[in-house]
C-alpha cells in the first residue's frame, strides 16, 4: 500500500509519540498499535503515512532534526562557500550540544543497525547522509586552505572525527564510564584540535573527568 497524505499536526504527533515511545521504553520494536494509541490516531492512519517501519524511523529522526536549529545551523556550515578552522570548531561544538537530545533513541538505531536494516537505513540517513557527509564537506574545505595537519586527507579525517564524537563514544565514556558531558565535550575538542587542525597541540587534554 502506498504512502497517503496526513495533515502535518497529525503527521507531528505520530513522529514525536514514536519518539517517547521509543526513549522511555529504551526498545526499537514499539508496536504500530501502541503509536498510533499514544498519538491519538488509528494504526492504519501510522501505516498509510509512514508505508513501513524504515519509513517511520527516518522520518521520527528527521523530525528530532526539526524540533531545534542545530541541524539547520550545521547545513549553513557544511554548505559555506568557504570554510576556516574557527567554522569547523564551531561546526562540532553545535553537535556536541545537539548530541545529547538525540542520543536516548540514535544509541538505539545504532545499536539495531547491525541485524536490523530498517534501522540501518534511519540511522544511515541521519549520521552518514548528514553529519558525516557535513564533516566531509568542511574537511574538503579546510584541506584546500591548507589547515589540515600534515599527511591528512579530508574524508580519513572526517571518519576519524565522526568516531570521536559518535553517540556509541557518548554512551561508553559519559553512560558507562560516568564522565560529565562538559569533560566529553572538552575532550573532543582537545582531540580533534590536536590531530586535525594544522600546528595542533594537546595541552590543555582534560585528564580530570
Amino acid at each position: 500500500m502506498k504512502k497517503q497524505p496526513i495533515s502535518a499536526e497529525t503527521r507531528t504527533a505520530i513522529l514525536e509519540a514514536a519518539w517517547s515511545l521509543m526513549a522511555a521504553r529504551q526498545r526499537l520494536d514499539i508496536g504500530q498499535a501502541d503509536i498510533a494509541a499514544a498519538a491519538g490516531v488509528s494504526r492504519q492512519t501510522v501505516f498509510m503515512a509512514f508505508g513501513n517501519r524504515a519509513g517511520l524511523l527516518t522520518e521520527m529522526a528527521r523530525n528530532m532534526d526539526a524540533r531545534s536549529d542545530h541541524v539547520a545551523r550545521l547545513g549553513a556550515i557544511s554548505h559555506a562557500a568557504s570554510v576556516d578552522p574557527a567554522d569547523f570548531l564551531r561546526y562540532l561544538e553545535i553537535w556536541l550540544d545537539y548530541l545529547p537530545r538525540i542520543y536516548p533513541v540514535g544509541i538505539l538505531l545504532d545499536a539495531a543497525a547491525l541485524t536490523d536494516g530498517e534501522a540501518a537505513q534511519a540511522w544511515d540517513d541521519r549520521m552518514k547522509g548528514a553529519l558525516l557527509a557535513g564533516m566531509k564537506r568542511v574537511l574538503a574545505h579546510l584541506a584546500r586552505g591548507g589547515h589540515l595537519a600534515a599527511g591528512l586527507k579530508p574524508g580519513p579525517a572526517a571518519e576519524l572525527v565522526w568516531s570521536l564524537v559518535h553517540p556509541a563514544m557518548w554512551r561508553l565514556l559519559v553512560v558507562e564510564c560516568g564522565w560529565t558531558p562538559a569533560a566529553f565535550r572538552r575532550s573532543r575538542l582537545a582531540i580533534i584540535r590536536a590531530t586535525v587542525l594544522k600546528g595542533g597541540t594537546g595541552s590543555g587534554y582534560p585528564l580530570s573527568v
